[in-house]
C-alpha cells in the first residue's frame, strides 16, 4: 500500500463569512430568476401576437369568401327573380326550377373556429339573408305570396345585402387586410393573386 505524502492544504473558508460573497450570489440569483421571467413574459406576448395574426389571417379569408359567395348569390337571385319569382309563371315551372345559389362556404363556416371572430353583424346579416330567400321561394312556388308581392320582397332583400351589407364586408375587409400588413401580412401575396401580364 502507498502512503499519501502530499501535506493536507488547509481549506479557506473565510470568503463564507464575507457579507459581499453572499449578496453577490443573492443578487445572481435574483437576476436569474428575473431573466428567466422576463424572457418568458417577452416569448408569451409574442405567442399571443401570432396567434392573433394568424387569427385575423384565418378570418379574413374567411370572411372573403362569404363575401364572394354572397355578391355571387345577389347576382343570381337578381336573375332568378326576374325570370320566375316576379314573372306569372305557371307553379309546375317554379317548382321545377327552383333557384341554384351556392352554399358551400356558408355552411362550411359552421365548422371553421374562426367563424365566431367575425363580427356578429356580418353572420346575423347572411343568416337572415338566407332564411329570407329560402321563405320568400317557398312561399312563392306554393302561391302564397303572388308574383308581384314575392317579387317586391326578393328585391328587398337583394337591395339590402348589395347596397348595405356587402359594402359594409368589403370594408372591414379592408380594415383587416391594413391590419394585417401592419404584421408584415401580405394577404393578396398569399393568396397568390397577381396581376396578369400584359401582352
Amino acid at each position: 500500500m502507498i502512503k499519501n505524502t502530499l501535506p493536507k492544504k488547509k481549506m479557506n473558508h473565510s470568503d463564507l463569512t464575507n457579507s459581499g460573497f453572499w449578496m453577490g450570489h443573492i443578487l445572481m440569483i435574483i437576476a436569474t430568476i428575473a431573466g428567466v421571467y422576463l424572457a418568458a413574459q417577452a416569448g408569451l406576448q409574442q405567442a399571443i401576437l401570432f396567434d392573433d395574426v394568424t387569427s385575423r389571417q384565418n378570418n379574413y379569408f374567411l370572411r372573403q369568401s362569404l363575401y364572394e359567395e354572397l355578391q355571387d348569390n345577389v347576382a343570381t337571385l337578381r336573375k332568378y327573380n326576374e325570370s320566375f319569382i316576379a314573372a306569372n309563371v305557371p307553379v309546375n315551372v317554379l317548382k321545377d326550377h327552383p333557384p341554384v345559389i351556392s352554399r358551400y362556404v356558408w355552411e362550411t363556416m359552421k365548422y371553421s373556429e374562426t367563424t365566431l371572430e367575425t363580427p356578429s353583424y356580418f353572420l346575423g346579416e347572411a343568416r337572415r339573408f338566407y332564411a329570407q330567400v329560402d321563405d320568400i321561394v317557398a312561399k312563392r312556388a306554393s302561391f302564397t305570396y303572388g308574383a308581384a308581392h314575392a317579387g317586391k320582397l326578393m328585391k328587398a332583400q337583394l337591395d339590402n345585402m348589395e347596397n348595405n351589407v356587402l359594402p359594409k364586408l368589403q370594408s372591414n375587409l379592408r380594415y383587416l387586410a391594413e391590419y394585417l400588413e401592419g404584421f408584415d401580412v401580405y394577404v393578396d401575396d398569399i393568396k397568390g393573386i397577381q396581376e396578369a401580364p400584359q401582352s
